[in-house]
């Protein structure tokens, strides 16, 4: 990997070749051409050159032209690993070419164009109005490259999930995986099943709705990935629908039991549903969590789940836990979620609960005692991996370095899951994909980071969890080549700027003096 340290860019681009110095741009004068079917491209640059000139000064600077065209790939840069979450082959690998007079973004597709167009909106974006001059050849390690969004615990609107799409896309992030069903509520219309409308902390996610985010997404090179969750984490259905309940063990539990009448009706129809809603060849069918429900009747529900989904033409993705139920199919992938530091002190939590929830707790230990099977069975089947280890890549974690403000630190005291060990921003930085497999040989579908939203209560809650974090997620995802801690540091305090004007500015800072300490507890 070829670069020099300056270029403030996350992820850091595989190669780039400096020909010269850099030289002055003013937004103003920037001139976007583009090819036929690039029209999505051209679009979101453009939109950005008109914000920064409505926000900075006009410069003397000469007219910039930037031509976006279809090319070939750089054959210095590898194809990208794992499995491509639009269902295509689409080639990512691109080249910009950055010279006095113009620059020049090449690639065999229109989503490599795309990622090519989100280096240039950071390197615009940048506090320095210059361009360095030279040659990126550039392109990602792996194909599927996510985040997960809890949109239930916190309903968050249509227009903030557009607004989570537009920050992934600049870190060439391209899956949007959005958690729509818990025991908490049920956040996406449901046709047959009208009443967990009830069920909805806030509005409902219509499917005109659904559908219309899902087409925005893809202007912007990210797949929509709706998942509901099953046959676990279903109190509000059996509120909705009492009669699903009938089971006491499992009303208690919050599981779905296929052998209630009505639930198999249920779950095919739901699956069925969701097929409808997504645009990607995936459904995600949850499949976490079924504490205290029987083997037999949690691989019923999923095979259930499963088969719904191969009949309406599409691939299951699920938690881990699902795995165990020997129902997947040819295509179909295992989200590996149980990191090596996950799971429940059973003394502690029972002592602060009272005494009819010990059960509970017992029944929680069962579940996680089973997870170090789940690499295995998946090796052993040729499920590929999606690897979302709770260790680094789960964002609802406390930050370890005190914040640098006393309103950061009160966000910083109270947002995230208490039970997971505080980590430092180094330390969030500092892992590999294969550093996560405990040594099994797995076929790896991708990277997706995940945050769950228990103790979020507005939208700048999102974004101090997020960022920085974010970025070291994306730049694990994108590079083959493992990133020093200080030089991302260096590079991702100077996006802090255009997250303030794109309205994440509540991001966590640390404390100057705390941000390369290690582990406080």
């Amino acid at each position: 990997m070829s670069h020099p340290p300056v270029l403030p860019l996350v992820p850091l681009p595989q190669s780039f070749v400096a020909t010269g110095g850099r030289r002055p741009f003013s937004p103003q004068t920037v001139r976007v051409t583009a090819g036929e079917g690039l029209e999505s491209a051209a679009a979101w640059l453009s939109k950005e050159l008109d914000r920064l000139s409505e926000s900075s000064a006009h410069t003397e600077a000469s007219e910039l032209v930037v031509d976006l065209a279809i090319g070939a790939a750089p054959e210095a840069i590898a194809v990208a690993d794992g499995i491509d979450p639009a269902g295509t082959t689409a080639d990512e690998r691109h080249v910009i070419e950055l010279d006095e007079d113009s620059v020049r973004v090449t690639g065999p597709t229109p989503r490599a164009v795309l990622r090519g167009v989100a280096t240039l909106l950071q390197l615009f974006a940048a506090e320095s109005p210059t361009l360095p001059l030279g040659r990126i050849e550039d392109g990602p390690r792996y194909r599927w490259r996510g985040l997960m969004l809890d949109a239930v615990r916190h309903p968050f609107t249509i227009e903030e999930i557009d607004r989570v799409v537009e920050l992934i896309a600049r870190y060439k992030l391209n899956v949007l995986h959005v958690h729509l069903t818990d025991s908490q509520g049920w956040r996406l219309a449901s046709p047959r099943h009208p009443l967990l409308e009830g069920e909805a902390l806030g509005d409902v996610i219509t499917a005109a709705g659904w559908d219309a985010l899902t087409v925005r997404a893809e202007q912007r090179g990210v797949t929509i990935l709706p998942e509901i969750d099953l046959p676990g984490h279903a109190a509000a259905v059996m509120r909705a629908y009492p009669a699903l309940a009938a089971d006491t063990r499992a009303a208690r539990l919050g599981y779905l039991d296929p052998g209630t009448d009505g639930v198999r009706e249920f779950i095919e129809t739901e699956v069925a549903e969701l097929a409808e809603r997504s645009a990607s060849p995936f459904v995600h069918i949850g499949g976490d969590e079924p504490f205290g429900m029987p083997d037999d009747a949690f691989a019923d529900a999923v095979t259930i789940a499963v088969d719904a989904a191969h009949r309406s033409g599409k691939r299951v993705i699920a938690w881990q836990e699902a795995g165990r139920a020997g129902a997947f199919g040819q295509g179909d992938v295992v989200q590996y979620w149980i990191g090596s530091e996950h799971g429940v002190d059973a003394d502690a939590k029972k002592a602060e609960l009272p005494p009819e929830a010990h059960r509970f707790v017992d029944v929680m230990v069962e579940m996680f005692a089973k997870a170090p099977g789940d690499l295995p069975l998946a090796a052993a089947s040729g499920r590929q991996v999606l690897i979302s280890s709770s260790d680094v890549l789960y964002l609802d974690r406390r930050y370890a370095e005190p914040a640098a403000t006393a309103a950061g630190e009160e966000r910083r005291r109270r947002l995230g899951f208490p039970d997971y060990p505080e980590k430092t921003l180094r330390t969030m930085h500092e892992w590999t994909p294969e550093g996560l497999l405990d040594g099994y040989e797995v076929e790896v579908a991708g990277v997706e980071a995940a945050l769950w939203t228990e103790s979020v209560t507005g939208f700048d809650d999102l974004a101090f969890l997020l960022l920085p974090r974010l970025g070291s997620v994306a730049e694990r995802a994108w590079l083959p080549a493992v990133t020093e801690w200080e030089d991302y540091d260096m590079r991702i305090a100077g996006h802090r700027g255009w997250w303030d004007r794109l309205g994440w500015g509540a991001a966590f800072q640390a404390r100057p003096s705390d941000t390369t300490g290690e582990e406080t507890r």
